[in-house]
């Protein structure tokens, strides 16, 4: 029993050690002490599902709160956002509703109602919403209230992508599918079959390239012209919280459930760097992370936590 006690002690220190030896961020901030229910980061810019129900757009440099948006009288929480790749517009989603907003005056431009919402995305310019529903995705033009297109799948909707060049739209289902879709024609371009659900989906800019995770399974860069798989990257038993390309197409980083972000390299699927989540210097917390996106740069890039935490990371 002593020495099964010492091994456990050596093996705590060990992995103490391991944490630390990872690299620190270079900036840490709380935003929301409260704690999130969702969240979207661009950027410049942080969009926030409080736990007070509200949502929160901050401007990341230098710190500052500059719109708060609630778009229902009910309380049932922000469970999904989004802000376009041009930092104009942002969608906030509640289960029931979707609200469009502006971010240079903070003006509310328009909100519909549509039951069981359960992902969004939003286009490159912000005038398109990738919208997840229980048994599909819309393609909604925001400026003209009119559902271009509905993407069917079997089950809920888990996690939603547009490409920022406009071709393609990627859906995920509880039914184990990630279908890409091509927007010129609302036309089935591939689909992917999974053992389980759909944890995370992400497009490459240029289109060129869609990242799926299926819960506790596989994650896999694939081809969109060939839809054929282009690498694998990580272990076979994944799940991502996150993911995003950077806007050359180069890079990709993703967030474990671990609390680990991994930076590859998209051509050879090969992992980079990463680093774990620290709360002060010894153990990480007991947080999970909602989103990352590269700074302007690409040198660097920033995640968010379901605490709160707004992190910048050196790649």
């Amino acid at each position: 029993m002593f020495f099964f006690k010492v091994l456990t002690a050596i093996a705590y220190v060990f992995l103490l050690s391991a944490c630390d030896n990872t690299p620190k961020p270079e900036k840490t901030v709380v935003l929301a002490p409260e704690g999130l229910f969702s969240a979207a980061l661009s950027k410049q810019f942080a969009a926030l599902g409080t736990s007070k129900s509200n949502a929160e757009l901050w401007q990341l440099k230098p710190k500052k709160l500059i719109h708060s948006w609630q778009h229902t009288d009910e309380n049932n929480g922000i469970i999904a956002l989004a802000i376009s790749d041009n930092e104009q517009y942002t969608i906030t989603a509640e289960r029931n509703s979707i609200a469009w907003w502006r971010i240079s005056d903070g003006k509310l431009l328009t909100i519909w109602s549509l039951p069981g919402i359960t992902h969004v995305s939003l286009s490159a310019a912000g005038n398109f919403a990738l919208i997840g529903l229980q048994d599909k995705a819309i393609y909604f033009a925001l400026q003209y209230g009119k559902t271009l297109y509905a993407f069917h799948h079997q089950d809920s909707i888990t996690a939603t992508a547009l490409s920022a060049n406009g071709k393609y739209a990627l859906t995920g289902s509880n039914d184990g599918e990630a279908k890409l879709w091509e927007l010129s024609t609302g036309k089935l371009t591939h689909s992917w079959k999974n053992p389980t659900k759909l944890s995370i989906v992400a497009l490459s800019a240029d289109g060129k390239h869609a990242l799926t995770n299926a819960a506790l399974g596989l994650t896999q860069i694939w081809d969109t012209r060939k839809g054929k798989v282009s690498k694998r990257i990580g272990p076979k038993l994944m799940t991502l919280t996150a993911a995003k390309f950077s806007n050359n197409g180069k890079y990709l980083i993703t967030a474990r459930t671990a609390q680990r972000i991994d930076l590859w390299r998209v051509k050879t699927g090969k992992n980079i760097k990463y680093w774990r989540l620290v709360t002060g210097e010894e153990w990480p917390s007991a947080a999970t992370i909602l989103a990352l996106s590269f700074t302007s740069n690409e040198k660097k890039f920033y995640s968010i936590t379901s605490k709160g935490v707004l992190q910048r990371w050196k790649k």
